[in-house]
């Protein structure tokens, strides 16, 4: 009797042994040495902003697929205007053994898709582009991932519209016309705005860098100077929301929550339009990993099936934080109203369709209607359909209710 005892306690400690084996393999998905390289473009110390945002995304990631420290491997500081640094910063990823490269900023996508096709045993995968690398006689290992976040922009725009009392709203962009990215965030941002309040003007002074904290100060002191009253941004740094709270006017933060990153700053920062990445890296490594058994290269099938990635707001991958408490209570509402559609992902209306969103309180309860439109451009001609392409690579213009200062 003593023996079948023995026995059976052996044989659970067997299946129970067995059973936690498969579940750390299944966790790590069968790439116990699988290894991510990562560029950033400011420090990874970072404790708000563009690279604290992409890190945080990565770390979630690397909680999430249970790998280990040493197959994260991080270069930062890499300048995305400095071609030699990012070549030197790959070939030391390469060098390390890494399988998949990651590489966070626009700037380093021609460097990227270089190395891609040089090494078409490595999985690539570049912020922020808008290269479509898949496809006959194309480099199939690597792609380009982005969101809609022009739509957490336009919620934004509600929160500054319904703020403002001078009517003038300042924005402080990494660039202007140049780049489809920025240009349509101002104005998705602006079309946010006008929903809500069609007198205010937003007035607009480009970096022509992403990263440049002296210049970001400037520029929104510049505005504020002007009569700005809540100031915006699309650039890295906490520097804007600084100077507004210097000044004692309000801030729409970007990339991370920038109530945290200032000084009383969850009083005068409105709300953030923040990323959460790690959804993205999350799904993006797990596929990669599936490109490889065992530790060597298989092929690139599951890649070409993920694909380029540009999600959207029922994904999760973006939002804003929640708001200031010196935000309107109609605010709240107003915004839950357009949440709602958006996670719907109607065909009928998005920031820039030929749909506007008019908004109507009757006793203390907000309705939300959709009203024909005709998008303009800033020297009064129309802007013509607006689809994915353009919002993404190629928004050449501002639109009505955007004053660009030089």
């Amino acid at each position: 009797m003593k023996k079948r005892i023995i026995s059976f306690l052996l044989m659970i400690v067997l299946v129970c042994s067995c059973f936690a084996a498969f579940a750390g393999c299944n966790k790590n998905d069968g790439n116990k040495e699988f290894k991510v390289g990562v560029l950033h473009i400011n420090p990874v110390s970072s404790t708000s902003g563009y690279t604290y945002a992409h890190q945080q995304g990565i770390i979630a990631m690397q909680n999430a697929l249970s790998l280990k420290d040493s197959q994260i491997i991080i270069k930062d500081s890499i300048d995305d205007n400095n071609s030699s640094a990012i070549n030197t910063a790959i070939e030391e990823l390469i060098e390390a053994g890494c399988n998949m490269i990651i590489g966070t900023s626009f700037g380093y996508m021609e460097e990227l898709q270089n190395y891609a096709n040089e090494y078409p045993n490595i999985i690539f995968s570049h912020g922020t582009g808008s290269l479509d690398t898949f496809g006959e006689g194309k480099n199939n290992n690597m792609n380009n991932y982005f969101g809609r976040i022009y739509q957490a922009r336009y919620l934004s725009g509600i929160v500054a519209g319904l703020s403002t009392t001078s009517n003038k709203i300042g924005y402080v962009s990494a660039f202007g016309t140049t780049i489809a990215e920025c240009t349509s965030g101002v104005n998705a941002f602006a079309l946010g705005v006008q929903a809500v309040n069609p007198d205010a003007v937003v007035y607009v002074k480009t970096l022509n860098s992403w990263y440049d904290p002296a210049n970001e100060a400037a520029y929104a002191k510049a505005l504020i100077d002007m009569g700005c009253d809540v100031i915006a941004q699309h650039c890295d740094t906490e520097q804007p929301s600084v100077e507004a709270q210097k000044a004692g006017v309000y801030s729409i933060g970007y990339n991370s929550d920038m109530s945290k990153a200032i000084d009383n700053g969850e009083q005068t920062v409105l709300t953030s339009v923040v990323w959460n990445w790690g959804v993205y890296y999350t799904a993006a490594v797990r596929e990669a990993m599936k490109c490889f058994e065992n530790g060597e290269f298989k092929n690139t099938d599951a890649w070409v099936a993920f694909g380029n990635y540009y999600g959207s707001y029922a994904d999760g991958l973006y939002d804003i934080t929640p708001l200031s408490s010196e935000v309107s209570s109609d605010a709240a509402s107003i915004l839950e109203l357009v949440k709602e559609e958006m996670r719907k992902g109607t065909t009928d209306w998005d920031v820039f369709t030929n749909k506007a969103l008019s908004f109507t309180k009757e006793n203390e309860v907000w309705t939300m209607s959709k009203v024909d439109r005709e998008l303009k451009k800033a020297d009064g001609t129309a802007t013509g359909e607006i689809t994915v392409s353009n919002i993404v690579g190629d928004m050449p213009y501002w639109i009505q209710g955007v004053n660009y200062v030089a």
